[in-house]
């Protein structure tokens, strides 16, 4: 259940505190200060999800701008609306510096306008630590991947992380892109000449910024319409390399073995989604093989809907299913190896398949690949105890 937000009110006169606390009942929890280091100290031990905050504040040895910048020492994320008498440019400068999202000028804003800034600081404050929470544990988990595996591929590692760092920058850049435009409208209004040129070349640059960030995400590494189009055999060379004397799995005398396409082909999928998908495949069969195991990794194509029919008919479980096409070819990634002990309901349950299912390990890796590009999974077992997960990515067309 989502909590009542909490807002931080930071004003040195009583009678604007009383004016905001009608303004803002019913947004969520006020609390209130006229001192900026009493504000600091409940920041540094309290969670809030906005701060509306008095930049002029003569009475105190702080103003606001230097508690937003003690402030931004420990708590980056935390949304900011700026509250004074004045429109001066340097203002604005000096609040954008430490990424405060909003300007309230006391005698110009209403009612209206306050509580939907308000509203929108609670949303992307919430977002902003979101965003860090999930970047924190996808660290933790690879961590403990690391640990259990013996063994990590920095290579794949550091891009995944960094691609996750540059979607946290594009999320931040819309919201300064947002901010600058209401700093155009406003120079436009004020017919400011020198505010007229701060607010076109904070426009420039934000919107250059942006362009560069989402020219790289549509790259190779990312996970736009550019990124799609993994070569097969290139991936699985990739991911031979990496399983090639593995500490611990050459310590148990377990294998991979990787059959290629005859010719390589491209799957709708980015190369870093694929090869992470398909490595936490194939260590879903490593930790679950006894010593001595063979894993085997054969890529093959799935031409028509004749036979994709006759491998679904041979399946225990059909994840995904919908997701299938008939009009178009597959590539079909089959793991499999000799797992007598393991339940065709344990490894659907792992795989979970929907944005809320809340999963997470190996096949839940897999799953978000597939998701991504609409692929599905079937599940299969031999009167002889070979286990198999074959996954399917549709042919990039």
């Amino acid at each position: 259940m989502t909590t009542d937000p909490v807002i931080l009110i930071l004003e040195d006169e009583r009678a604007q505190i009383l004016t905001l606390r009608a303004q803002l009942t019913g947004l969520g929890q006020l609390v209130e200060f006229m001192e900026p280091e009493s504000a600091l100290a409940y920041t540094q031990s309290h969670r809030c999800d906005a701060a509306i905050v008095d930049i002029r504040m003569p009475r105190s040895t702080m103003d606001g701008l230097a508690f937003l910048r003690a402030l931004r020492q420990f708590d980056k994320d935390l949304a900011i609306i700026i509250r004074t008498a004045s429109e001066s440019d340097q203002i604005a400068d000096g609040a954008i510096e430490l990424r405060a999202i909003k300007r309230a000028v006391k005698s110009k804003t209403t009612r209206a306008e306050l509580r939907a800034s308000t509203g929108e600081a609670i949303r992307e404050t919430r977002e902003r630590r979101e965003i860090n929470r999930q970047a924190r544990a996808t660290e933790i988990t690879q961590t403990q991947l690391a640990e259990a595996l013996g063994a990590y591929d920095l290579r794949l590692a550091s891009a995944d992380l960094h691609r996750g760092l540059v979607h946290a920058l594009r999320n931040q850049l819309t919201g300064l892109s947002a901010l600058a435009s209401v700093l155009k409208a406003d120079a436009e209004a004020s017919g400011n000449p020198a505010f007229g040129q701060h607010a076109r070349r904070s426009e420039e640059l934000v919107g250059a910024m942006v362009d560069s960030v989402n020219a790289f995400l549509d790259g190779p590494f990312g996970d736009g319409g550019d990124a799609a189009g993994a070569a097969v055999n290139v991936c699985l060379g990739a991911l031979r390399q990496f399983f090639v004397g593995v500490d611990r799995w050459a310590a148990e005398e377990k294998t991979l073995v990787l059959r290629d396409l005859l010719s390589d082909t491209r799957v709708d999928c980015a190369p870093l989604e694929l090869m992470n998908g398909l490595r936490h495949l194939v260590e879903f069969f490593f930790l679950r093989a006894s010593r001595g195991t063979e894993i085997t990794l054969a890529a093959s194509i799935v031409h028509s809907a004749a036979h994709m029919a006759e491998k679904l008919k041979e399946s225990a479980c059909v994840l995904n299913r919908d997701a299938l096409r008939t009009d178009r070819p597959y590539v079909s990634f089959r793991a499999s190896a000799p797992l007598p002990e393991l339940a065709v309901d344990e490894v659907r349950e792992a795989f979970s398949f929907g944005p809320q299912s809340g999963r997470t390990g190996n096949l839940h890796v897999l799953n978000q690949a597939l998701g991504g590009v609409k692929g599905a999974a079937l599940l299969a077992r031999t009167p002889a105890g070979v286990f198999s997960v074959e996954a399917f990515f549709p042919v990039a067309l």
